[in-house]
């Protein structure tokens, strides 16, 4: 028999263990319907109700982009998370297969980029976004299963997008090593579906990300952005269509190959000939039945002076007159363009981490860079900023902040 959870929902098979929690299979037995269970475990002194109200902000977020929160159950020793269902799998069924195309990977992965920002403009950040925490549903879209707790900052944001992509073009298990030179993965790997360029500006652009020197947003607009294949879809499967027409011929088909194709294209030769004579009769034809009927219109046309055409001008409209009544505008008013202006004081970033920074300055209504370099701080910690906190500035205005990567 399985276990029930409160009065409404039962645990079923278990979906897979992660670092937070166990994702199971269920049932609501109120409403009828599937629902996925995020079954977490209470740490000793863990209160369940204090868990549970973290995340009030979360699930009143709503987004195709990831797996929304229906309810919440509390237990003596565990919290479980009731979240909706979508028909698909679990993606780290899908990341060793190879079984994707380059166009739909770049697809994917810019699609998934895109919910992440939407996110962030509603600070939520510090999710994973790891094969194991991700849903494929029935549509090819990548959905976010747990985006309440903080996850490895190795696999969140832009980087996180990364390691997915080169794990789905490698087919690896995990991407090993410093996340700057992540990029040699993908240049020891043999993708058949991606061009020489298209793969070249792919590994650039996934370099400058993990270098630090491209944003999530520069990532998905670079995704975007890469060259087309520039083969012709249409051309592999002509050959495919030619058949023979003559079944007795296929029967008593002779081994000499030369002569079978002379007996195919005879007759095909021979009925163009006959098109080709019969379209000549015709035009013959045509040109005889008009040089009479012109013959016989010149003979019958009166002899007398042709009297001249008389033109007569079409009357253009007067324009009239302007009144005093005005014409109403069909220009809808502008937004005020006061917000575009609007001043504003750049945030403190310098001590948050890298998540935290992005979200303030999107925010603030700031465009943000970041950079990456050694530090005694700890890794991802935002070390130093430009302009420096308290800096009147307009919205739209760039911020730029060094994120320490530890020591060397």
């Amino acid at each position: 028999m399985h276990k029930k959870i409160g009065t409404r929902y039962v645990l079923d098979t278990q979906i897979v263990a992660l670092p937070h929690g166990t994702l199971h299979y269920g049932d609501d037995l109120f409403l009828t319907r599937k629902v996925l269970l995020y079954q977490i475990e209470l740490q000793p002194g863990q209160i369940g109700e204090d868990y549970i109200r973290t995340l009030h902000h979360k699930a009143a977020f709503i987004h195709d982009g990831f797996q929304h929160i229906l309810d919440t159950s509390v237990e003596e020793d565990s919290v479980t998370i009731i979240l909706q269902a979508k028909p698909g799998s679990l993606f780290s069924n899908h990341v060793n297969k190879k079984e994707m195309s380059f166009h739909t990977i770049i697809a994917m992965i810019a699609d998934l980029g895109v919910s992440l920002l939407d996110a962030m403009e509603e600070r939520i950040t510090g999710f994973t976004v790891g094969a194991e925490n991700l849903w494929l549903d029935d549509h090819g879209k990548l959905s976010v299963i747990n985006y309440w707790d903080k996850g490895d900052p190795q696999a969140q944001g832009a980087i996180g997008l990364c390691r997915l992509m080169i794990q789905l073009f490698t087919g690896a298990e995990t991407i090993t090593g410093a996340f700057e030179v992540m990029h040699t993965h993908l240049e020891r790997t043999t993708i058949p579906s991606a061009s020489y360029e298209q793969k070249l500006a792919l590994i650039k652009l996934i370099k400058l990300v993990c270098q630090g020197h491209a944003s999530l947003s520069s990532l998905i607009f670079g995704l975007r952005s890469l060259p087309s294949s520039g083969q012709k879809q249409d051309e592999g499967p002509i050959h495919k269509q030619i058949h023979y027409q003559n079944p007795s011929k296929i029967q008593n088909r002779r081994v000499d190959k030369d002569e079978d194709e002379v007996d195919e294209v005879a007759p095909a030769a021979e009925k163009r000939s006959q098109s080709l004579s019969a379209l000549s009769k015709a035009g013959i034809g045509a040109i005889a039945i008009l040089v009479v009927v012109l013959v016989a219109v010149w003979a019958l046309w009166p002899s007398s002076k042709v009297e001249p055409v008389v033109v007569v001008p079409i009357p253009t409209a007067t324009p009239l007159a302007p009144t005093n009544t005005p014409t109403p505008s069909t220009t809808k008013p502008l937004g005020d363009s006061n917000k575009q202006t609007e001043e504003v004081a750049i945030p403190n970033l310098v001590g948050l981490s890298q998540a935290d920074a992005e979200a303030q300055a999107l925010a603030a209504g700031l465009h943000y860079n970041f950079l990456i370099e050694a530090n005694d701080k700890p890794n991802g910690t935002v070390i130093k900023q430009d302009p420096k906190s308290g800096t009147k500035g307009l919205q739209g205005d760039n911020v730029t902040f060094w994120v320490s990567k530890g020591s060397q």
